[in-house]
């Protein structure tokens, strides 16, 4: 009985947290359908994370991360100044979506706090194999992607890069947690089931590499390389064979891959592969980047008193989509710089809550409390590489990565929290010598 208990909890929490990670295209599905079925679905999923929260709240007799739902409901203040002006609340509702990954804090907590290592790991790993496993297939059979429409939970081919097609999908900081686990099971895992943990980190690497998003890969390699040298930190690791080979081709392909990525060699690459000569995803060219850079800078000329710089300008404010080429009808309220984004809409105020409780909090006390469980580095490290890809494109305003931001916040705060329950383990008594006599004993 209890393992059906298990069981069912695993895939009830597969399924309920798919829906803001987008893992199997529910409201992108709803919104081919009929736009209206959409957006009714999406209001039903706000409702339901409301439920989530109170139930919370009501389980905990406290409000858990409150800071992260504070800035979860800035959204919901400028719905209610934006009806009692008469003004349109569209711009606030996509927002209020948008920031339902934050919203449900309480309750990842609360679900983090009641389950152990083993059931929280594979309810993760399942969603984020099934995201891995849908990316790489929409590569390899470009077909199965719908051709209508941008969701936010849907696996697309964005655009081409020569004959290779790009693929847009939710969830991927979830595969960038699911290959930080992979990576640390190779470590641990015994020879026999070590060709399965590495075919799955593979599996995890090649849906990271086809979103061919340069920075993103650049910062997941430094990240696993990160991860590798903590690992090798323990003489006992560093002293197996097996942990000598992994270092070694793990090394080796980092080092290959950031040479390439980041010197001159790139161009060479590309040009000598066919057909993929003159494409910018295989150089650093910087005509991205300056397109994100005009477009902050146009946003934040609309930042002209100090209350728009403390509060923000409001999600019901509109730049153009292009710069250059403004169209009508193609606007948006967000920006790519994250950071940027965040500050421009909700302000200085939106800007520190984002940063103080969503990473220096759980950060902070994991290293105070320093909790020996074993998802806290790679929850760490997945929090680091969300905060870090935030610096140059959207990731706070996406559902699926304010949820797996919040995942690992919620995780580490769980943690930090149980271990700050632990009754305090008994200390030795340590000897001090006395002024003018033999040592004497004090308490610790």
């Amino acid at each position: 009985m209890q393992l059906r208990r298990r069981e069912t909890d695993l895939w009830l929490h597969v399924g309920l947290f798919s829906l803001y990670l987008g893992t199997f295209s529910v409201f992108g599905f709803a919104r081919r359908l009929d736009p209206s079925l959409g957006s009714a679905a999406q209001l039903g999923l706000l409702l339901l994370t409301w439920l989530l929260v109170l139930y919370a709240v009501w389980r905990s007799r406290r409000l858990p991360m409150w800071g992260v739902v504070l800035l979860a409901l800035l959204p919901y203040a400028h719905m209610v100044w934006f009806t009692a002006t008469g003004e349109s609340t569209a711009g606030a509702f996509s927002y209020v979506y948008k920031f339902s990954g934050f919203l449900i804090a309480p309750y990842l907590w609360l679900w983090a706090r009641n389950r152990d290592e083993g059931q929280i790991e594979r309810t993760l790993m399942v969603l984020a194999t099934v995201a891995a496993a849908r990316a790489v297939l929409t590569f390899a059979v470009p077909g199965l992607a719908p051709g209508a429409g941008k969701f936010a939970d849907d696996f697309i081919v964005y655009e081409w890069v020569g004959p290779l097609p790009r693929i847009f999908y939710p969830g991927m900081a979830l595969v960038f947690l699911g290959l930080t686990v992979s990576l640390r099971n190779i470590f641990q895992t015994s020879d026999r089931a070590l060709p399965l943990e590495v075919a799955r980190a593979l599996l995890f690497l090649t849906a990271l590499c086809v979103n061919m998003s340069r920075g993103m890969l650049i910062l997941a390699v430094l990240i696993v390389t990160l991860l590798v040298l903590l690992k090798f930190s323990s003489g006992a690791v560093a002293a197996g064979r097996k942990g000598r080979l992994v270092l070694g081709a793990l090394l080796t392909l980092s080092g290959t891959a950031l040479v390439v990525v980041a010197t001159p060699l790139a161009d060479t690459v590309a040009n000598a592969a066919a057909g993929f000569g003159g494409q910018e995803r295989f150089s650093l060219d910087q005509k991205n980047l300056d397109w994100r850079a005009q477009q902050v800078s146009a946003a934040f000329r609309l930042v002209q008193t100090p209350e728009a710089q403390w509060l923000g300008v409001g999600t019901n404010t509109f730049i153009p989509e292009s710069l250059e080429n403004p169209r009508l009808g193609e606007v948006t309220n967000e920006l790519h710089y994250s950071y940027d984004s965040v500050r421009w809409t909700f302000g200085t105020l939106g800007l520190i809550l984002l940063i103080t409780f969503t990473m220096a909090q759980p950060l902070a006390r994991t290293l105070l409390l320093r909790p020996a469980t074993p998802l806290v580095l790679p929850a760490l490290l997945t929090g680091a590489f969300i905060g870090l890809v935030g610096l140059y494109t959207v990731v706070f305003t996406t559902t699926d990565w304010s949820f797996a931001l919040t995942v690992c916040g919620a995780y580490l705060h769980a943690r930090c929290d149980a271990r700050r329950a632990l009754p305090a383990p008994a200390r030795p008594r340590r000897a001090v010598p006395a002024l003018n006599g033999p040592a004497r004993r004090f308490p610790a």
